[in-house]
């Protein structure tokens, strides 16, 4: 992240050549790969998630998703085949979104209630999108069952 945290730079691990720079004009708290890394998702400090291609060196904003909870959102995740992001906030909820659904619809999502205190990490199981994992801040970790994830196959 740059300098005040409200930029990103991504270098090639092999060369070290900066090839990409995202101006993104608000503090940021967390940021994801998706799509077969063509695409970053960016969670800011004013409760957005932004999604940038990275067709282009300074990146371009696909869409936002504001007002993604009731406070900000603590944690981002996104499943191994890029067809769903986590959200983790400080309402206690952990949300599940269609990764390609906020293009058209924009409040998509599921809503997993029952941690009592704010989301500190959230992630799906790396081996099943269908297991995710929140951490609450002080009421431990819960493992939820997900039922919607049908493009992912994997051989065992």
């Amino acid at each position: 992240m740059g300098d005040y945290g409200n930029s990103i730079n991504i270098y090639d691990t092999v060369t070290l050549i900066l090839t990409h720079q995202i101006q993104c004009h608000h503090q940021l708290r967390e940021f994801a790969f998706a799509n077969n890394n063509r695409e970053l998702v960016v969670m800011t400090a004013d409760c957005r998630v932004r999604f940038y291609s990275l067709a282009r060196y300074e990146g371009i904003l696909l869409r936002e998703i504001s007002a993604v909870h009731r406070g900000n959102v603590t944690a981002l995740s996104v499943s191994q085949n890029s067809g769903y992001m986590l959200t983790g906030g400080e309402d206690s909820m952990l949300k599940v979104w269609d990764y390609e659904a906020p293009k058209t619809l924009p409040q998509y999502f599921q809503c997993f209630i029952g941690h009592s205190y704010p989301l500190r990490a959230v992630m799906f199981c790396p081996s099943d999108n269908s297991t995710i994992l929140s951490c609450g801040d002080k009421d431990g970790i819960y493992i939820w069952s997900f039922y919607g994830d049908v493009r992912t196959q994997f051989a065992h």
